[in-house]
């Protein structure tokens, strides 16, 4: 096994004593001090456990304590609004809120940060609070805003990016709502290359917490839905951070504010829009949409807080905020922003159920092909992880299914010539990994399979200029490693060092070539890319050591 591999690499120093990540204090374990995961947490990396420095500001527990309280008073304003008659798998309190919880909610303060910031008076980060519009104007926060709506669709942007350009860039674009601004002014500030400017992203990030905190008492026609919008960004923001458990926060948020909502209800036949599993519909939170164009952004936004739920409540190791087995998603399936101007949303009747049986529809557009695979891929991921923790195999007429519905999703894929294309595919195959990964030893048909996936992904890639193609959907972290762990699982088997070992291992030097461009901008992408280095290093000394 003669071929190395490249990786960037942290360096190795002995530690002082007290610079040990909290996890390995906690579990009273030697830490190696490796950013952006330790040694002894990248063991530990099933539910993407977090590996946090005391020296880096409040952890991420203290920041959390603040997110819980944010998360109850949004979900408590909503207290008008009746249950939504779909199940949620952790349901939240409908109770109104008391006089205090009211009171709370309006004085919500950011402690731990806030404090931080004050204590970081020689680093500039407090006065850059004090003089954030003197040395950012709004010509520059129009620029960060640009910046980000380049990129919007990688994160989960379901309204008009076109529209919401031209609003920003208006002479009242400072006008616009804050929840909004403030987010993307966040995104902006994380996506730009000039330290001048990221130096500011603390700062950003609690202007965005902050805002967020009260999106709900505003008065404009589509609070709800810029609060939706403010949530699927934020969490993509902390996956994209690495900060997973914080991630994990605001897509709970999401998903609980596009219920009560009744988005998932839209377009519904009236003889379904009627009392449900005992249960009354969920009142109408919003008011009747004015063109087609608003209709469709009320379904794009459902499909984005799916989708965000689909992808990371697998990969994250938790459960799903919503059983599909048990819930009803009547809302049609999403087109593109721009075709709702001419072709209105179709009545739709158990939009999900239908697909996960297989029924055909004729829902081709990019944002329908993203919405199915997502959901293709939480339906594997969940059967995979049924089997690693108890060891039984997923009954075979379902996974058959399921293997079938993904066969047929692929062969109605256009050629990847878009970022969501490229998502699209990868999403696809990780499914089939997903699947069958974790019954590739036991059965070979399992793990050919897994080799096809992860090959046709090479294929993609070697088809993408990935210098060239810039910022990407974080999602694509996960599916990579995935893919880069077939290939060295492989490699393992395979360890006569011989042609086909070779073939294997330049297979996965394309994917971690790819890892290396997205992690510039993507901390998770970074951390990814450390585990599949370690677990390469692991692979390397084995077969090293069987050759002597």
């Amino acid at each position: 096994m003669n071929h190395q591999l490249t990786f960037s690499t942290s360096p190795r120093t002995p530690l002082h004593k007290g610079k040990a990540c909290i996890a390995c204090r906690r579990r009273k374990t030697k830490c190696d001090g490796v950013r952006a995961v330790c040694g002894p947490c990248s063991k530990y990396s099933t539910g993407y456990e977090d590996c946090e420095y005391s020296e880096d500001g409040p952890t991420q527990s203290q920041l959390l304590e603040e997110q819980i309280s944010i998360l109850q008073s949004r979900i408590e304003e909503l207290e008008g609004v009746r249950t939504s008659s779909i199940k949620l798998l952790k349901p939240v309190s409908r109770s109104p809120p008391t006089s205090q919880a009211t009171v709370a909610a309006k004085g919500m303060r950011l402690r731990p940060l806030l404090s931080y910031f004050h204590s970081q008076q020689t680093s500039g980060i407090s006065a850059a609070v004090k003089t954030l519009q003197v040395e950012l104007p709004f010509i520059v926060l129009q620029g960060l805003v640009h910046n980000f709506l380049h990129n919007a669709t990688c994160f989960g942007f379901f309204l008009d990016v076109e529209a919401f350009h031209d609003a920003v860039m208006s002479p009242t674009g400072h006008l616009l709502p804050p929840v909004l601004l403030n987010v993307m002014y966040l995104w902006g500030v994380h996506l730009s290359q000039d330290a001048r400017i990221t130096a500011y992203e603390p700062v950003f990030l609690a202007h965005a917490l902050r805002s967020t905190a009260h999106s709900l008492t505003g008065t404009h026609s589509r609070t709800i839905l810029h609060s939706i919008q403010a949530s699927v960004l934020l969490a993509h923001y902390f996956i994209s951070s690495a900060r997973f458990l914080e991630a994990r926060y605001h897509i709970s948020a999401a998903v609980s504010l596009a219920l009560s909502a009744g988005l998932h209800r839209i377009c519904t036949p009236p003889e379904e829009d009627r009392m449900f599993g005992g249960m009354r519909p969920v009142a109408d939170a919003l008011p009747p949409p004015k063109s087609t164009v608003e209709e469709g952004e009320r379904v794009s936004a459902l499909w984005a807080v799916l989708n965000l739920n689909n992808c990371w409540a697998s990969a994250g190791g938790s459960a799903s905020n919503v059983s599909y087995s048990e819930s009803v998603i009547n809302t049609p399936w999403p087109m593109d922003v721009r075709d709702y101007v001419e072709t209105p949303s179709r009545k739709s009747k158990g939009t999900v159920r239908r697909f996960l049986s297989g029924l055909p529809d004729d829902a081709t557009s990019d944002a329908a092909l993203l919405a199915k695979a997502t959901l293709l891929y939480a339906e594997a991921s969940r059967m995979g992880a049924h089997y690693r923790a108890t060891g039984v195999s997923p009954n075979s007429a379902e996974s058959s299914s399921l293997d079938q519905i993904l066969d047929e999703l692929k062969l109605k894929l256009s050629p990847v010539q878009s970022k969501r294309m490229l998502v699209v595919h990868t999403l696809c195959h990780g499914a089939t990994i997903q699947l069958h990964n974790s019954m590739a030893k036991e059965r070979v048909a399992s793990r050919a399979r897994c080799l096809v996936a992860a090959r046709a992904v090479v294929d993609i890639l070697l088809k993408t200029d990935m210098p060239k193609i810039g910022v990407l959907d974080p999602v694509l972290a996960p599916l990579w490693m995935s893919v880069c762990m077939v290939f060295l699982a492989e490699i393992a088997r395979q360890s006569d060092g011989g042609r086909a070992t070779s073939v294997l291992t330049e297979s996965l030097d394309i994917v971690v070539a790819a890892m290396r461009f997205s992690a510039a901008h993507c901390r998770l992408m970074a951390l990814q890319l450390d585990v599949i280095r370690r677990a390469y290093e692991e692979v390397h000394n084995t077969i090293t050591k069987m050759e002597m």
